[in-house]
C-alpha cells in the first residue's frame, strides 16, 4: 500500500485529479460532491464488501469471526448489559435506535438477543448510504426467527441534522465505530446532543481513537493501493486496487474531548479503550490467518494481552491507544425514565419506507 504524498508547489497533482479543471477555460467545471455524499457513495460503491470487512462471518448474536471480533464482543457486552437492565426494570418492548447503522449488523444482533430473552423490539436504524440501507433491509427480511413482535425500520438520515424523534423516544441509542468520526467537526457537538436527547436509558458510542492504527474505513487495507489521511482537514483519500478512488471525512478525537462533549448532556457510565493489542494477532481469512495460526504460543499470548487490556483500558494514558474508544452514557434529562409506555415515536422522515417484521 503506497501512501499518497502532497504535491509540491507548482507541481501537477498526481493520481488525485478527478475534479481538476482541464482543457479550455470555457469548459464547465465538474461539480465536486459534498463531503457527506462522497462518504455515502464510498460505502455504497464497496457494497457487501464493507460488511464482510467490518463484520466478518456472524456466529450468533453479538459475536463475529473476523479481525474485529474482540472489539465487537466488548461493545456487545455493553449493549447486552443495558438490555438486561431494562428487562429487570420490567419493560416488555425494547426501543432502540442505531445511528449510522450501515448494513444493519447491530440491529440484527440486538433483535436476535431480544427474541431469545422474550422481549418485543421496536428498532430504527438510519444511515446516509442508501446502498447499505438496502443491504440492511434485505438481511432483516431474511433473518431467522423474525416475528410480529419484531418491528424494524431502516431510514435515510444524516446525523449532522436534528433527529426527527421526541425526547427520550428510545431506551438505547447506538452509534458504533466510525460514524461520529465521519461528521464535520462543527457538527459533532450537536450530533452528540441529539443522541442523548432521544435516549432515556443509555447512549453507547464507539469512535476511532486518535492514536489508532491506520484504517481505510470502507474496506480492509489489503484492498488499498494508495492512502492519505489529512488530519488537519479531516479527509481520507483512498485508491483501491480495483482502481476506484474515494474521499471520506475522517476526524479523530481524544477520549478527553469526547468525555467533555458527552459530559454536558449525560453522565458518563464507562469510558475505555477498545482493542489495545489483540487485533494485531487476530485471525482473518482474507488477511493474516495463514501467518498468525503458526505463531508459537499464540493462544497464551492472546490471553495475556486480553488481561493486560482489562488492566489498562480505563487508564487515562491508554484511552487513546486502542482501535476505538467506547463511551457509555446515561442521558441527564431522562434519568430514571425507562417505562415501556413512552408513547408514539415520531417518524417525521420515515417517507413511507417499508417496515420489516
Amino acid at each position: 500500500m503506497r501512501m499518497l504524498s502532497r504535491p509540491t508547489a507548482g507541481a501537477t497533482p498526481a493520481t488525485w485529479n478527478k475534479h481538476a479543471v482541464v482543457g479550455p477555460r470555457d469548459r464547465p467545471k465538474q461539480v465536486r460532491p459534498t463531503a457527506v455524499s462522497a462518504t455515502a457513495r464510498a460505502y455504497d460503491q464497496v457494497g457487501e464488501a464493507y460488511g464482510t470487512y467490518a463484520d466478518g462471518r456472524e456466529a450468533d448474536e453479538g459475536c463475529s469471526a473476523n479481525r474485529f471480533a474482540h472489539a465487537d464482543n466488548i461493545v456487545w457486552a455493553a449493549i447486552r448489559k443495558s438490555i438486561d437492565e431494562l428487562r429487570e426494570a420490567g419493560i416488555a418492548t425494547l426501543r432502540i435506535l442505531d445511528a449510522g447503522c450501515g448494513p444493519g449488523t447491530w440491529i440484527g444482533r440486538v433483535a436476535a438477543y431480544a427474541r431469545r430473552v422474550h422481549l418485543d423490539i421496536d428498532a430504527v436504524g438510519f444511515d446516509i448510504a442508501e446502498g447499505q440501507l438496502a443491504i440492511a433491509r434485505r438481511r432483516m427480511a431474511g433473518a431467522a426467527g423474525a416475528s410480529a413482535n419484531t418491528r424494524v425500520r431502516f431510514l435515510t438520515h444524516n446525523l449532522a441534522d436534528p433527529l426527527p424523534w421526541s425526547d427520550g423516544a428510545f431506551h438505547v441509542v447506538l452509534c458504533n465505530y466510525i460514524v461520529l468520526n465521519h461528521l464535520d467537526r462543527s457538527a459533532l457537538p450537536g450530533a452528540i446532543g441529539e443522541l442523548c436527547r432521544v435516549a432515556n436509558h443509555r447512549v453507547i458510542a464507539t469512535l476511532r481513537a486518535v492514536a489508532s492504527p491506520v484504517s481505510a474505513c470502507i474496506i480492509g487495507t489489503e484492498h488499498v493501493s494508495q492512502y492519505h489521511h489529512d488530519r488537519h482537514r479531516g479527509e481520507l483519500r483512498l485508491v483501491l486496487k480495483d482502481g476506484s478512488e474515494h474521499v471520506v471525512t475522517l476526524n479523530l478525537y481524544s477520549a478527553e474531548r469526547l468525555k467533555a462533549l458527552f459530559g454536558t448532556q449525560a453522565t458518563i457510565v464507562d469510558l475505555r479503550a477498545v482493542d489495545l493489542f489483540l487485533s494485531r494477532f487476530a485471525l482473518d481469512e482474507n488477511w493474516t490467518a495463514h501467518l498468525v495460526r503458526t505463531l508459537p504460543g499464540r493462544e497464551q499470548v492472546l490471553r495475556s494481552l486480553q488481561d493486560a487490556e482489562e488492566q489498562l483500558c480505563r487508564e487515562p494514558a491508554w484511552l487513546d491507544h486502542g482501535t476505538h474508544v467506547l463511551l457509555v452514557a446515561k442521558p441527564s434529562s431522562h434519568a430514571g425514565s425507562i417505562s415501556g409506555h413512552h408513547g408514539l415515536i415520531k417518524l417525521a422522515r420515515s417517507g413511507g419506507l417499508p417496515e420489516i417484521g
